[in-house]
């Protein structure tokens, strides 16, 4: 972030004193990474249910911006666990569906020739199949910590576990999608 651009906790204040426009910067900075996070939670599920949750877990944010305690936590360690509670009550109300079947075609890229493709929707599929194979927890840690880029107190701020539980989550989680994905590496 340019250091002419104001920290998130300056723009939720901002809001909060009645600037729309603070928040809107405060969605556009955070958009991609909470989207993504809550799509790999939710997977296998529809781009549509995904969407939905994402904008209720915004819509979430919005109302619950007062409290927001600057003092406690980092907006962006406020922001997940905000979004995270909205996909454990959403997980909570609804048995898994689908059968792990990912859709890959949004992430391979298009220049790449069919082979490449090929191989490349494989990986995704293979990555998306081990994502799903661990526990919620395990998930959560590891998407938090590797995707989203949150510290280790940070996750385990979100998560509200033990720092130590949240690196044991991050651990295991490591260790089940390296033995899943081995076949992938490049020896």
């Amino acid at each position: 972030m340019p250091a002419s651009e104001p920290a998130d906790e300056d723009l939720i204040a901002c809001y909060l004193r009645g600037d729309r426009g603070a928040f809107d910067r405060l969605y556009r900075r955070h958009d991609r990474k909470t989207f993504a996070f809550v799509r790999q939670m939710l997977h296998p599920t529809d781009r549509a249910t995904v969407e939905d949750l994402h904008q209720e877990g915004w819509l979430a944010v919005a109302s619950k911006a007062a409290s927001f305690a600057p003092d406690k936590a980092k907006f962006s360690t406020w922001l997940y666990t905000v979004l995270r509670n909205r996909v454990l009550d959403h997980l909570r109300a609804r048995p898994p569906a689908g059968d792990g079947a990912a859709d890959p075609d949004e992430l391979a890229s298009t220049e790449a020739g069919p082979e490449q493709l090929l191989v490349a929707k494989r990986l995704v599929q293979a990555v998306e199949g081990g994502l799903l194979r661990l526990s919620v927890e395990q998930r959560e840690a590891f998407l938090l910590f590797s995707v989203v880029e949150l510290s280790l107190a940070e996750v385990a701020d979100v998560t509200q576990a033990p720092l130590e539980t949240a690196k044991t989550r991050l651990r295991y989680a490591r260790e089940a999608l390296r033995h899943r994905l081995s076949g992938w590496r490049d020896d």
